[in-house]
């Protein structure tokens, strides 16, 4: 797991070529040829772009909402689970744990490769008896909630390997090209010349970034990744587990004195043998 450039970084270092480039780089000034190209480019940029951003929304607001279905249903699970007796609910929390640990010791890209532990506690309450009515009651409802966990599963499989295609890229980049070539071309070197086409150029780039963390399931991670598996896992009444690097990269920000489980890999990704965890107070 690299560390990427995030937007702020990104938007800085674009920033910073920008306005060495309008400062230093002569421009030719106003062309007629070129500012058609440019309202072109800019009005094509401009639609595409918009259909894509919204298709990369859509698309992390359904990962959202179907991930705090699966937390759900995992509490549901323990709790219920509970009828059964302290030995039996205990077996059921380590399933799930063994479970969310593998989510995170997994990329999300990789989550498909998470399905085995799934599974193991699919079979697991599969194979409970219920002796009662009401350890009947609480199974026939376990095995509901397993079964829409298993759905859920398969349709954030979809969503998480649903990346945007190359042509896309490709596209974007290509019309950014041309954008940013004709408003350099009729810069006059002039002040407000040299302000507007930075400004411009740096807003348009930004949308780039943007774009790229939306894809990439990183745009607010904290939010919608890191603080919820926090509190599910509390609510599960476990210590929350962590792979080393989101500490060390500080893709989760915890609070100071937060206990948790980290975990430290001696071998590259995706090999977890030797894979050792603490629990540590941050």
């Amino acid at each position: 797991m690299k560390k990427r450039i995030g937007i702020a970084q990104g938007t800085l270092l674009v920033l910073l070529i920008f306005i060495v480039m309008a400062v230093y780089i002569p421009g030719n000034g106003p062309s007629n040829l070129i500012i058609a190209l440019l309202s072109v480019a800019t009005f094509l940029f401009g639609i595409f772009s918009a259909f894509v951003m919204q298709n990369r929304h859509r698309r992390l607001n359904e990962l959202r909402s179907n991930m705090r279905k699966d937390d759900a249903n995992y509490v549901n699970i323990y709790k219920l689970s509970s009828i059964f007796g302290k030995k039996i609910q205990n077996q059921v929390k380590k399933h799930i744990d063994d479970y969310l640990v593998a989510t995170l010791d997994y990329e999300l890209k990789d989550y498909h490769k998470t399905n085995k532990p799934f599974l193991r506690l699919y079979d697991f309450i599969v194979k409970l008896k219920a002796k009662t009515s009401k350890q009947r009651l609480a199974l026939d409802r376990m095995l509901a909630v397993i079964e829409n966990a298993n759905v859920n599963r398969k349709y954030i499989e979809y969503l998480v390997r649903n990346t945007m295609l190359k042509f896309k890229w490709f596209t974007l980049i290509g019309l950014l090209g041309v954008i940013l070539f004709s408003m350099f071309y009729i810069n006059t070197n002039s002040w407000p010349s040299i302000v507007i086409t930075v400004l411009l150029s740096t807003s348009i780039a930004m949308l780039l970034l943007i774009l790229r963390e939306l894809d990439a399931l990183i745009w607010k991670e904290q939010k919608w990744i890191w603080d919820p598996i926090h509190q599910l896992f509390q609510e599960l009444d476990l210590v929350p587990y962590y792979p080393e690097k989101i500490i060390t990269l500080k893709k989760a920000k915890l609070k100071k004195g937060t206990k948790v489980r980290i975990a430290h890999y001696p071998n590259p990704y995706p090999d977890f043998t030797g894979k050792k965890v603490k629990i540590e107070i941050i």
